[in-house]
């Protein structure tokens, strides 16, 4: 899967419900085979999901005709699949087909809405945003004219487009979009769930890129608390989050609060990637940075070495982060009046 893809989140992948359509005829068949397709989507068994989906559309569309809301939200529903694969070239045609048909039937502006994001997620996990922008826009546009841009529904929009503003550095334009996110997972309850994190996170890196520590602060914390209680403590997402709000910390003097926190990540990124992975040389620089800035010159001494001694040996003597490296280290031992040993 891409990495721009949130864990357990497809961008935009929401499925739609039958429920919420008019219904032409009773077809148990078409409707066991979605069921179970739904099922074996959130299995993660993907190929007997697009099978059991292609099946259920058959059938449809034999049945009910190959322009009706049903198909619409099957197709839909396949094209989620698809990019839970990865497979944007099957997953775009069959968003746009389902919006089509959508676009023939009153009252489905909501589904069309939703099947916008899902396509708009896709454009933006191919950094195409020129392309997934305005389809956010049309799909929140929507949401505000039926009354819903308040709804949980809406979120998916809301964030997408945030993302993609932020991504482009336009923090004003993205900033206003997360806050209003939160406000709706915290009217419905969602505040301190899973689903709360990417926007928790993003709009926290947006505070501490503008050096906004004070609001950035709570929401990190707010983070890891939901990581901590749901086991994922030491889950990627949630490294990067300690790591980021040590950051903080360093660059408030605050090298109490900062210390436990670098060092829980040195830690764990030595168990995950073992000790000579540039990720782990990356956190030894960190903790190097820390005590160098309190004076501790001997126990940065020791991690700066560290560094070094794993970027060299990934990258070579000569590679300009070395290089770095090494000049800062020398820098430290300059002021302690002795020369850097190789």
């Amino acid at each position: 899967m891409k990495s721009a893809k949130t864990a357990s989140m497809i961008l935009g992948g929401l499925f739609l419900s039958l429920s919420a359509l008019p219904t032409y005829a009773e077809q148990p068949d078409w409707k066991k085979l979605t069921a179970d397709a739904k099922i074996a989507r959130q299995g993660g068994n993907y190929t007997e999901a697009v099978r059991l989906y292609k099946n259920a559309l058959e059938i449809q569309v034999k049945n009910l005709g190959p322009e009706c809301p049903e198909v619409a939200t099957n197709l839909n529903n396949l094209a989620v699949v698809y990019q839970d694969e990865s497979k944007d070239a099957e997953a775009e045609p069959l968003y746009r087909r389902s919006v089509e048909i959508w676009e023939k039937f009153p009252g489905t502006d909501t589904q069309i809405a939703a099947s916008l994001s899902n396509l708009a997620a896709l454009y933006h996990d191919e950094r195409k945003d020129r392309q997934a922008e305005p389809l956010y826009n049309r799909a929140l546009a929507i949401w505000e004219k039926s009354g819903r841009l308040g709804s949980p529904a809406a979120v998916t929009s809301l964030t997408g487009l945030g993302d993609i503003f932020r991504s482009q550095g336009k923090y004003r334009e993205a900033e206003p979009l997360y806050e209003r996110t939160l406000a709706i997972l915290e009217k419905s309850g969602q505040l301190e769930s899973p689903e709360a994190l990417p926007t928790l996170t993003s709009l926290a890196d947006i505070y501490r890129s503008q050096s906004e520590y004070v609001w950035a602060e709570p929401l990190y914390n707010r983070a890891l608390a939901i990581w901590k209680k749901n086991g994922h403590s030491e889950s990627p997402e949630a490294v990067a989050t300690l790591r980021s709000l040590g950051g903080i910390y360093r660059s408030q003097n605050k090298y109490a609060e900062a210390e436990p926190l670098l060092a829980r990540v040195l830690a764990i990124k030595e168990k995950a990637l073992g000790p000579d992975d540039l990720d782990v040389a990356a956190s030894a620089n960190d903790l190097a940075l820390l005590y160098n800035c309190q004076g501790k010159y001997a126990e940065a001494e020791t991690f700066y070495k560290k560094a070094i001694l794993i970027r060299e040996k990934n990258l070579g003597v000569e590679h300009p982060d070395v290089i770095r490296t090494r000049e800062i280290y020398a820098a430290m031992l300059r002021e302690e009046g002795r020369k850097a040993v190789r």
